[in-house]
């Protein structure tokens, strides 16, 4: 049986006529990965190599003993490893080889004495690589040892196979998944996105430069294919259209088989809705903003108008449904919806899912939280300025209103079908500003109306919104609330949401772009930088080295942001964009932090890793956890990329043909 990661047969297609291996200035090497079960047939021409050996005299060696591995050092000395243990050749024969220097040189590492030698092989200049169960060893063939473990960046010591490309990298098998090295830096391979399992016994190259590993059930190749950041982009957009599209709403998928998503899916009915499709709007927004690509504004158009709905149909005027979802699609069969549910707030009894009262064959979720409305605000702005004709322009300012309206009306809070206010749906002073148990959400549902008042004042042009912004921020500090944003207790990394920094960032981005007073901004610039800059005692975003935030902090403030580390995450992203099972912990080049807090979630790395190195998720997860995944069983849409790479296209951090 063969197990294919979806890029696989898209990206060989369209790239065969690139050079393989390595990518050339105008490219990238994108990793790919193809799973083999055990027995399955390999490519034509591939099988794992069998060396002879026959450099090595076996007549010399104690009688009956297998040759597992040798090398010949360039003083001339052959190292042979057998079922036995390791040995040296001498001018009689052979030796039992001792581990390390026997004359240790001053400075010379030590090398434990129970060192277990589990591989070796050589390099064009002699130098000997040795794989044991404590890193690898360099040497020279006599006294010469020289380590390169944990404190060189090795993900994993105990190493059952080595590999020397001609190209120049080195591969590494463990029992614990495989590594790369290539020009100093180190990549970890592990589980089901890379390999059958991590039992990794053999690694070998091809002519093609393609990466063979074997392990106990089955056959992995991993290779680069040269390939653009715009094709990805592109391949990013198709995923979404072919699947993750439910009527212009986009959300994840629950595949019907784990990691195969030619056996089908089912659609997720998210309590996002409304907030993924923003993104999608809003990075195809983008998109058209930078390219004028008809098939943006057509792909912006459906999602904004399915976006429009949640509004529209609702029943509710001003209030948009957290999804909405039909009679048919029950039917057809969906995930996220039970008609039973309560709202999940204090002492509320009521069902969360209603019948609009205005389309009888719809269902509409309530309870829509303030992320919701981040997000659809974040994204009537983006269309409205980049994609809308008059009459879209219209259309939109008329929902603006009638939401903002809404939430004015309502001293600040958001209302749904209970008559009473939503759990998260709150902005009111008096709430936010002196309640014991919502002091919390002071900061960022700060931020969050400043922003929904400096949108609608722009899109509908009327001055009242302003004059409500400022009734805060005079009577009620909410521009000095702002620069509350992770600070103290709150920018301690055991008790940061990082959901909330994915509102956050989405509400900044209008803030900024439209907030010309100077007195103002310097306060809402002090707010972001606030959460950038690294500050000591506190962890700041900008170590998360996320695409989507360097963007947006440099285009609404100007100041310089981590171009490269940005790229660098956006080309590192998966192409195969289904949420594989990743874990870290067991690896010896990081440390594990542990730290009560107010999070589920106490336990992180001291770095965050590639995200060849994570599962899927979006910029609302914790980047510095350690293990995660849903083994296969869902497919991401890839939005939180293409709307960090859209983004960064439209400001002129990244070109359209990069």
């Amino acid at each position: 049986m063969l197990c294919r990661n979806i890029l696989a047969p898209v990206l060989a297609g369209l790239l065969l006529a690139s050079a393989p291996g390595r990518a050339t200035s105008a490219t990238y090497p994108q990793l790919v990965a193809t799973r083999y079960a055990k027995g399955a047939s390999l490519p034509e021409g591939v099988s794992r190599p069998s060396p002879s050996f026959d450099f090595v005299d076996r007549s010399k060696l104690p009688e009956g003993l297998k040759v597992l591995s040798a090398a010949r050092a360039a003083n001339g000395r052959i190292w042979v490893l057998t079922e036995d243990g390791p040995f040296r050749s001498t001018e009689a024969g052979y030796e039992r080889l001792e581990v390390g220097p026997r004359h240790p040189e001053p400075g010379q590492q030590q090398v434990p004495w129970n060192t277990k030698i589990k591989t070796l092989t050589a390099d064009r200049l002699g130098q000997l690589w040795v794989g044991t169960d404590r890193g690898v060893f360099l040497c020279d063939g006599d006294q010469w040892w020289q380590k390169l473990g944990r404190l060189d960046g090795v993900p994993y010591e105990n190493v059952n196979c080595l590999h020397l490309a001609p190209g120049g990298d080195v591969w590494a098998g463990t029992p614990e998944g495989a590594w790369r090295l290539r020009d100093g830096v180190f990549q970890y391979f592990w589980g089901l996105r890379w390999l059958p399992d991590n039992e990794v016994q053999a690694v070998w190259t091809d002519a093609k430069g393609r990466t063979w590993l074997e392990t106990k059930t089955g056959v992995a190749c991993i290779e680069d294919l040269p390939t653009t950041l715009a094709e990805k982009a592109a391949h990013f957009d198709r995923i979404v259209q072919e699947r993750h599209s439910r009527r212009g709403y986009i959300a994840a998928i629950d595949l019907k088989t784990p990691g195969d998503v030619s056996r089908g899916a089912v659609f997720d009915v998210s309590d996002n809705d409304g907030l993924w499709t923003s993104m999608y709007v809003g990075a195809q927004a983008l998109r058209f903003g930078a390219t004028k690509d008809p098939a943006a504004r057509r792909e912006a158009q459906r999602s904004m108008s399915a976006l429009l709905d949640l509004e529209r149909l609702s029943g509710i005027p001003g209030f948009p449904a957290r999804a909405i979802v039909t009679d048919e699609e029950v039917a057809a069969g969906v995930n996220g919806f039970t008609p039973t549910d309560k709202v999940h707030a204090p002492g509320e009894t009521a069902r969360v899912w209603y019948r609009s009262a205005t389309h009888p064959n719809l269902w509409c979720k309530g309870d829509t939280s303030s992320d919701e409305l981040d997000g659809h605000y974040f994204a009537w702005y983006l269309y409205h300025d980049l994609v809308a004709d008059q009459g879209e322009k219209a259309e939109i300012a008329a929902v603006v209103r009638r939401v903002t309206d809404g939430i004015l009306k309502n001293d600040y809070t958001l209302i749904d079908h209970t008559g009473r206010k939503t759990r998260w749906g709150i902005w009111t002073p008096e709430l936010i500003n002196e309640h014991p148990l919502y002091y919390d959400l002071r900061a960022l549902n700060s931020i969050e109306i400043l922003m929904f008042l400096k949108v609608a004042e722009h899109i509908t042009g009327d001055r009242k919104y302003a004059e409500a912004a400022d009734r805060l921020i005079q009577d009620h500090h909410y521009l000095l609330n702002t620069l509350l944003m992770r600070r103290h207790e709150g920018g301690r990394w055991a008790d940061i949401n990082h959901s909330d920094d994915e509102l956050l960032y989405l509400c900044y981005y209008p803030l900024l772009m439209l907030e010309k007073d100077p007195a103002k901004r310097r306060i809402l610039v002090q707010s972001i930088a606030r959460t950038w800059e690294p500050i000591e005692g506190e962890q700041s975003i900008r170590a998360e080295r996320s695409p989507l935030y360097n963007f947006i902090y440099g285009a609404s403030t100007g100041r310089r942001c981590d171009v490269e580390d940005a790229r660098e995450t956006l080309r590192e992203w998966p192409w195969d964009l289904v949420a594989w099972t990743t874990k870290n912990t067991q690896r010896h080049d990081i440390r594990i932090r542990h730290e009560p807090g107010h999070r589920r979630i106490n336990t992180v790395l001291d770095r965050v890793l590639s995200p060849a190195e994570r599962t899927q998720a979006r910029w609302n997860a914790d980047p510095w956890r350690a293990d995660w995944g849903g083994d296969g069983r869902r497919e991401d849409d890839g939005v939180a990329w293409t709307l960090s790479y859209w983004l960064g296209v439209y400001h002129g951090f990244l070109t359209s043909q990069e």
